[in-house]
């Protein structure tokens, strides 16, 4: 490769006055010498064509290759790009969720009986002392037991019930 002289450029070689013959064109020798010079110069061109020619390829080649590898990274960033939104959607899916979840537990934290309300009941189940309580069976045997016990009528409902049919009745 020869670096552009621009003193060595065709326009000097072909218009440089001192190139030009001041002979009379009837002297075959001048003749030969121009055509020789002017053969060097297309040759000299021809050359100067070919090394361009030879550039523009390779920076063609050079520019496609550049446009492939281009197009492969888009490629990749898109897939990746598609990865991290669906990534980024479950995360926007598990964070709905656990807002759901932790607005449930709330709601159910605040349902729930306080600390005071427990020591109400605590105090009303101490006072009636439940395991106290008389069962339908525990009544029956002891009314059985009692002969002379009357039938005692009760109030339910609106409508009488007599005790001793309606202890039967239950533990049917």
């Amino acid at each position: 490769m020869t670096d552009f002289n621009p003193n060595n450029s065709v326009e000097n070689q072909l218009f440089n006055q001192s190139s030009i013959p001041t002979q009379p064109q009837s002297q075959p020798r001048g003749d030969n010498a121009e055509i020789e010079q002017i053969a060097s110069i297309i040759t000299d061109l021809d050359r100067r064509l070919r090394i361009l020619e030879e550039r523009y390829s390779n920076i063609r080649k050079k520019l496609q290759l550049t446009d492939q590898n281009i197009l492969e990274s888009e490629r990749g960033f898109v897939k990746e790009l598609k990865i991290i939104n669906d990534d980024a959607l479950k995360l926007k899916k598990q964070v709905n969720d656990y807002s759901e979840k932790i607005s449930i537990f709330t709601d159910e934290i605040n349902q729930a009986a306080k600390k005071t309300d427990v020591k109400l009941i605590e105090k009303y189940l101490d006072l009636w002392d439940p395991k106290n309580f008389v069962t339908r069976k525990e009544l029956k045997e002891y009314l059985k037991q009692k002969e002379n016990f009357p039938p005692i009528l009760i109030k339910d409902n609106e409508k009488d019930i007599n005790t001793e049919e309606h202890i039967e009745e239950s533990e049917r």
